[in-house]
């Protein structure tokens, strides 16, 4: 700390090394903002999407904004693939990006960590799931979402408060 503030306090008594170290100060400015440029650059508002890609991604609409530049690039390439893509494609993902966009935060979050725990899965295991989840009955699927619901573990939001 104390060679901060000798730093900071040095008066100048030479002014080329004051105008160096400001020049030199303002260089390294420049070039930071030059580094977060692309990052910038490469986010698009909603109106600079043409009408095609609008009227793809019109369920996204009101998260636009919020999304990152990546993940707004990644929407992007999907409603330029979106004219090639067979109606039933097209219509499942219509369908996936009005449920996403229903969702609320909290739930997001909660698809998102369930398909990360997903991925630890192998494809075997998930189908052999999927297969004996299928012979449930409905009445036995809704008591499986209701015991799932009970035993699910606290989040920040959830859990009890200590005392």
């Amino acid at each position: 700390m104390s060679i901060f503030r000798s730093f900071t306090n040095l008066k100048c008594q030479n002014r080329y090394i004051c105008l160096s170290r400001c020049l030199l100060t303002h260089a390294l400015v420049f070039c930071l903002i030059l580094l977060a440029y692309p990052v910038i650059a490469n986010a698009q508002s909603w109106v600079e999407l043409s009408q095609e890609q609008r009227a793809v991604l019109a369920p996204l609409e009101e998260d636009w904004s919020s999304l990152s530049p990546p993940r707004q690039k990644k929407w992007v390439e999907v409603a330029n693939r979106y004219p090639s893509m067979s109606e039933a494609e097209q219509s499942v993902l219509q369908s996936r990006m009005s449920q996403w966009a229903e969702l609320s935060t909290k739930q997001r979050q909660r698809a998102r960590d369930n398909y990360l725990r997903t991925l630890n899965i192998s494809p075997e295991k998930k189908a052999a799931a999927w297969e004996s989840y299928q012979q449930l009955s409905d009445e036995e699927k809704k008591l499986l979402a209701e015991k799932r619901a009970q035993t699910s573990k606290p989040t920040t939001v959830t859990s009890p408060t200590l005392k």
